[in-house]
């Protein structure tokens, strides 16, 4: 199993991306949907090998 853990983390670290990058991402794609007028946009990342998580959210009007 620790075997696992590393390879995920190496692979991880190759595509480094914050929560607060994810959450951005989001919002810029959403605001293409010709339909959209708000967003509300919550990203949670989970960690598996610490005692910690890490979520980042945006809201608001979207802006054209």
């Amino acid at each position: 199993m620790h075997e696992d853990k590393q390879a995920f983390a190496k692979r991880h670290a190759k595509n480094l991306m914050f929560v607060k990058d994810s959450v951005g991402r989001l919002h810029e794609a959403l605001s293409t949907y010709y339909q959209a007028t708000y967003f509300r946009v919550k990203v949670e990342y989970q960690e598996s090998l610490h005692a910690h998580d890490a979520t980042a959210e945006i809201s608001g009007p979207v802006h054209r």
